[in-house]
């Protein structure tokens, strides 16, 4: 009798734990889901990971708090949000750097190790910047430059990211720049403005005001296209060189979170992908980005496709 009464004691304490898990899962979220950005602020991973935030909090009801977690070309914040409670509360928000990382043999990260939620946007692409007063006029001027000294031409590169990637296939296609890592997109900005390197890779929609200002001058993109708001700069494939890239962000939960609260968050994310004009309007003022929104199953068989691709580059 006494076995009895203990035993459904911890049969109802069993059944009492699962109708509270399943009201949690029924709940999510409840509170403020913190939102990982592995580069400082004002580049336009923070703008991308801030902007949706924004649009998602009356879609989720929770507030999106982004928090900047900087160091080793994103693998800091990689690793924290890996080792965070697979609950759905932490959720690192990253782009293709990620690949590049694994690319160059740095971090032991994968892809395998989260839970890809889809690519959430795409960057309108990179451009290869001087300042305005630079004696290069184009590409090829500022290669043959390169190849003819050395070293001595300083180019923006952060470790373990995608201008690092880009720099290595430039020197591997005959320059011979010398790197210079000053972090992400707002680093890079203030470095070649402030006249601290020769040359610097940006997003097209963080340099424009610059461009039309004419404090800079654009020399390429490294896009697989030419850039709808700089469409007269060529490519550098345009240019003769196999060389493309182009930053595509997505959101990565930890390993095991619970597929249901991940389905709700991506479903909030594709209406306001869909349907928000607001949103819609704020990158392309920013960025000059278009919304953009691929799955869960595509967007991984893209991203590994990617990376095969990086893999190829000799480093």
């Amino acid at each position: 009798m006494q076995r009895r009464t203990v035993l459904a004691s911890v049969f109802g304490a069993l059944a009492a734990m699962a109708i509270g898990q399943t009201a949690m899962a029924d709940d999510w979220p409840s509170r403020p889901i913190q939102v990982i950005v592995p580069f400082g602020a004002g580049g336009d991973t923070d703008f991308n990971a801030r902007a949706l935030a924004k649009y998602l909090e009356p879609e989720l009801g929770v507030s999106l708090p982004v928090i900047n977690v900087t160091g080793a070309g994103g693998t800091v914040a990689a690793r924290q949000v890996m080792g965070a409670k697979a609950d759905g509360q932490t959720v690192l928000f990253f782009h293709t750097t990620f690949l590049t990382s694994q690319a160059l043999g740095i971090t032991d990260l994968t892809l395998d190790d989260y839970e890809v939620t889809g690519i959430v946007a795409q960057e309108d692409g990179n451009v290869i910047v001087v300042p305005a007063d630079s004696p290069y006029q184009t590409m090829e001027e500022l290669m043959e430059a390169s190849t003819a000294n050395p070293g001595e031409i300083d180019l923006t590169a952060n470790t373990g990211a995608m201008t690092y990637l880009v720099g290595t296939q430039l020197n591997n296609a005959g320059a011979a720049f010398n790197f210079v890592d000053v972090g992400g997109a707002s680093g890079r900005l203030t470095a070649v403005l402030g006249g601290n390197v020769d040359v610097s890779f940006n997003p097209v929609g963080q340099v424009k005001p610059y461009v039309d200002s004419g404090d800079l001058r654009v020399l390429a993109t490294i896009s697989n296209e030419r850039t709808t708001s700089l469409p007269d700069v060529p490519t550098l494939t345009d240019l003769g060189y196999d060389i493309t890239f182009r930053a595509e962000f997505f959101y990565l939960f930890p390993k095991g979170t619970p597929q249901d609260r991940i389905d709700i968050f991506s479903s909030a994310i594709q209406n306001v992908i869909a349907n928000s004009g607001g949103y819609a309007d704020e990158i392309q003022k920013a960025y000059s980005q278009k919304p953009y929104y691929l799955g869960r199953e595509e967007s991984r068989e893209h991203l590994d496709a990617v990376l095969e691709r990086m893999k190829q580059v000799k480093f």
